[in-house]
């Protein structure tokens, strides 16, 4: 019989998992952060002020109930980073909204820019927070002050769009701000109450026109 010289054979190397890099502290705490004011958006929007309750967020969040009370103590400070959330995140839209149209079209386009916003889970939540205030004085009370700086930036802003459309602001801007941003809001409430959203773009097309009334410059440039 002939030898045969056993072959070797080659070593094997061994899969070495890399692991991936770990995340610092405050990345996790931002992620975290932004399940839970996600999740408290869509329990609102969906299910209204009074069904959200701290632990259902959590859940929907899939968030321990320790590590939602690390980041907001109590439901109040939750429903503040909400509402603080939800005006950042408008604020990208608004601004995106910008680069895509000249300035006058845009103011003209406005109420109907405002009712997309507004009209959307996210503006719901915010106007779910705000009827709660009504029974939550602590609430109300932290509630103002931010809507106040809201409000502020939020005219400021405007009445920049409106210089770079040639547009002088009204003595009264921002009472007529404050009536767009009521109308927008309370047809968004007739929207969930209708469950019929057409009537309501109708109503917007109406402001539309009005604010055409308030700034004469926006219909004589068509």
């Amino acid at each position: 019989m002939k030898n045969v010289t056993a072959r070797k054979r080659p070593a094997r190397v061994p899969n070495r998992l890399v692991a991936a890099p770990r995340r610092l502290q405050s990345e996790r705490s931002a992620d975290t952060r932004r399940r839970l004011i996600d999740a408290a958006i869509n329990c609102l929007a969906r299910l209204g002020y009074g069904a959200t309750t701290v632990s259902l967020v959590a859940e929907e969040a899939k968030v321990s109930r320790g590590a939602m009370t690390h980041q907001y103590p109590a439901k109040n400070d939750l429903m503040l980073a909400v509402v603080e959330a939800v005006f950042d995140q408008d604020g990208r839209h608004y601004n995106r909204t910008v680069l895509e149209k000249q300035p006058l079209q845009w103011m003209r386009d406005l109420p109907a820019t405002m009712w997309d916003v507004i009209s959307q889970p996210s503006g719901i939540a915010v106007i779910e927070i705000m009827l709660a205030s009504r029974s939550d004085r602590q609430l109300a009370d932290r509630l103002r002050v931010v809507q106040r700086k809201i409000d502020s930036s939020a005219h400021q802003w405007i009445v920049e769009r409106m210089e770079g459309a040639g547009l002088k602001d009204r003595p009264d801007g921002e009472a007529v701000h404050r009536l767009f941003v009521a109308a927008i809001r309370g047809l968004s409430l007739e929207a969930l109450f209708r469950r019929d959203r057409a009537p309501m773009i109708a109503a917007v097309a109406v402001l539309s026109e009005m604010l055409g009334l308030l700034y004469p410059a926006l219909k004589s440039s068509t």
